[in-house]
């Protein structure tokens, strides 16, 4: 009898992804407003990706409660037009969440893309999967006319539908592109990181986060021979289970991985205050019993003596200082340094802080600082 009912198993998808998607979504907001306060476009449109999402799985769970998963003839009749009903609620729903999931990866990319190959690649797929998804959306709302006839036909219902040819492939179609593209935002980060100043692991880790939206591309791929079921209009809500079942995959591992490509500077929050570099570049334990801790997991110490200080503003927003006290000796016994994180780490990178002490001293001071 368990074969003949496989609701429970599409109820534990959605409410997998439910919760993971919502979390890591939630995550990355809080990592752009309050860490980053850069909330972007593509910000926006994950958000409206995962209530896309929300909306989506509660239409099947509702499709659930009226048969989704089961064979037809454990679906009492009175039921089965309902079923059919939130079946076809759904899909509009999934078609429109990947449009805004895809546009939210896509000007992701392009924001970091700077090479004109890689935007080329970027536009041409990104214009291409939204085109065919417009497509898609239109045809599969449209299909039936009147558009309740895919359900009200169930009850005797009048109107007329397309041949079901012309769905199935379309949708096999739809799957190619969208699988294409996947492939395509996944192995063009690869070669954008290339180009970055920053040491081979960092690299490395980089472009495993950015490429991980690949693995949704593997739930279109296992989905495609089961869109044949969509053909079986006699047991269609048993048939169509596995088409359910990995298009929620499909979007869930897209949508969590694409907020998860963005929760670096969280980590590095969590996971960079639990050291320091001193000034010979060596990691320390942070000093967490001292009189002046640092958020940035820098130690600060107090200056004695006049005290004169640089304010430092990078073009992204990340903002230093630093106070010379005595005679201007930069070493931690007599200096306070303070630095926030900047909204994009630049690894390796230099900059150059000229101190301007006041005008009756006539004296200009550079000092050079590193960030590793």
């Amino acid at each position: 009898m368990a074969q003949d009912d496989r609701s429970r198993e599409f109820t534990g998808v959605l409410g997998f992804f439910i919760a993971v998607c919502t979390l890591l979504v939630l995550l990355r907001c809080y990592c752009k407003i309050v860490l980053v306060k850069n909330f972007a476009v593509d910000d926006y449109l994950s958000v409206l990706a995962l209530v896309s999402f929300l909306v989506y799985s509660t239409l099947a769970l509702l499709g659930i409660q009226n048969g989704t998963g089961k064979r037809r003839h454990l679906i009492p009749d009175e039921k089965y037009p309902n079923g059919m009903k939130w079946w076809w609620s759904c899909e509009p729903t999934y078609v429109f969440m990947n449009i805004a999931l895809k546009l939210s990866i896509g000007i992701f990319l392009l924001r970091i893309a700077v090479e004109r190959t890689h935007r080329i690649v970027l536009w041409v797929s990104l214009i291409a999967i939204e085109v065919y998804s417009l497509y898609f959306l239109l045809l599969f709302t449209f299909q039936c006319w009147p558009v309740s006839f895919f359900w009200e036909q169930f009850r005797g219902g009048k109107g007329t539908c397309m041949r079901l040819d012309i769905i199935v492939g379309s949708f096999y179609g739809y799957s190619a592109l969208s699988c294409a593209s996947d492939w395509i935002f996944s192995i063009v980060p690869i070669f954008i990181v290339q180009g970055l100043q920053m040491d081979r692991r960092k690299k490395i880790s980089v472009a495993i986060i950015l490429a991980f939206c690949a693995l949704g591309s593997t739930a279109t791929i296992i989905r495609i021979p089961y869109i044949k079921g969509l053909k079986d209009t006699g047991d269609f809500l048993y048939s169509t289970t596995d088409v359910a079942i990995w298009s929620t995959c499909e979007t869930g591992i897209g949508l969590a991985a694409s907020a998860a490509a963005t929760l670096r500077p969280l980590l590095r929050k969590v996971f960079g205050d639990l050291s320091i570099i001193d000034t010979s570049g060596r990691k320390q334990s942070r000093n967490w019993n001292g009189r002046y801790p640092s958020r940035s997991g820098y130690l600060t110490q107090p200056s004695q003596g006049d005290e004169r200080g640089i304010a430092l503003e990078d073009r992204d927003g990340g903002f230093t200082r630093i106070h010379i006290g005595g005679g201007g000796d930069l070493s931690p016994s007599n200096s306070t340094a303070g630095l926030t994180d900047w909204e994009r780490e630049k690894d390796s990178s230099e900059k150059n802080v000229t101190e301007l002490l006041p005008a009756n001293g006539g004296i200009m001071k550079t000092v050079k600082i590193t960030q590793s």
